[in-house]
């Protein structure tokens, strides 16, 4: 059991439980030999039982540990506290995307652009390392004060080509708001779904609404396959038109319609923010006040 002030490892100082989670605990502690506050998630006993948690826990670390981008969340150090696994994070001290939303409801369409070509920026370099996310949305992404953008939590991703010690046979691995139809079915995970998700996070973000949402994740998955993605017009009607055929390419059903790379919706996305006659007429006076919905039409 880990005790604030407790020094792990000689090196890690415990200050605060900042997280607590099903998989273990997430503190803030003080790195005592770099100086510097770090995020220690460490894989809690119970969780260690289980062999797949530990397999994904050691894959998370491997993953982070090999990229290295201004957009992701850096690993510092994995290791072990007696025989659990634990792993040293940089630490941020913004709050997420999805805290940010909560607050503000949703974000104006030049504002999410610069968010989301940050987004894109951080998953085409993780593409071209083979490494699918899995479970890209704003609860997984850091929103500093500053306004950069770290994309986190690696606990579920893959390296294309690459397979892990865990049976994923008969599990849809994921959040089903932000799923692709193709994952949901059963295919694998690739550079396309995860740029699905990060159309769905662009959707929720300017419009504050889930495209599908509700209690039952089945229905939700099952909308995703089998409904039509709902305009982002039909909650914003001034949002520009530019906006509207990025969201419909980047969910696509068809994987020949959808952007083949995060590099492709990147530059429609800095096309789109560059416009500024589409920037001045997305949202009215009255939108920006008191938010405005049209009812959902699926």
């Amino acid at each position: 059991m880990i005790n604030i002030n407790d020094l792990i490892c000689d090196r890690y100082r415990i200050k605060a439980l900042i997280g607590h989670g099903g998989m273990g605990d997430v503190y803030e502690a003080q790195d005592i030999i770099m100086k510097r506050s770090v995020a220690f998630k460490i894989l809690s006993e119970e969780s260690m039982k289980n062999h797949e948690n530990v397999v994904r826990f050691e894959n998370e670390a491997f993953i982070a540990a090999s990229l290295s981008h201004s957009n992701i969340v850096k690993i510092y150090d994995y290791d072990y506290y007696g025989k659990q696994p634990f792993i040293v994070n940089e630490y941020q001290k913004g709050q997420t995307l999805k805290d940010a939303l909560t607050f503000k409801r949703y974000f104006p369409l030049p504002e999410a652009c610069q968010i989301m070509m940050q987004i894109l920026d951080a998953a085409e370099n993780m593409h071209e390392k083979g490494i699918i996310h899995r479970d890209i949305k704003p609860q997984n992404i850091f929103y500093g004060s500053d306004g950069l953008v770290k994309v986190s939590d690696f606990g579920i991703s893959i390296i294309e080509g690459k397979e892990l010690d865990v049976d994923e046979r008969k599990k849809v691995v994921g959040t089903a708001q932000y799923l692709a139809p193709e994952v949901i079915r059963g295919k694998p995970a690739s550079a396309q779904s995860d740029i699905y998700s990060i159309t769905v996070s662009f959707f929720e973000l300017v419009t504050g609404y889930l495209p599908f949402d509700g209690t039952n994740v089945n229905k939700i998955a099952i909308d995703h396959v089998r409904c039509e993605f709902p305009s982002p017009l039909n909650y914003m009607p001034n949002l520009p038109k530019k906006f509207e055929e990025i969201i419909a390419k980047g969910v696509a059903k068809d994987l020949n319609i959808r952007y083949k790379s995060a590099a492709e919706m990147k530059k429609d996305v800095i096309d789109l923010y560059e416009n500024k006659e589409s920037m001045k007429k997305s949202t009215s006076f009255f939108q920006r006040i008191f938010g405005f919905k049209k009812k959902n039409k699926i």
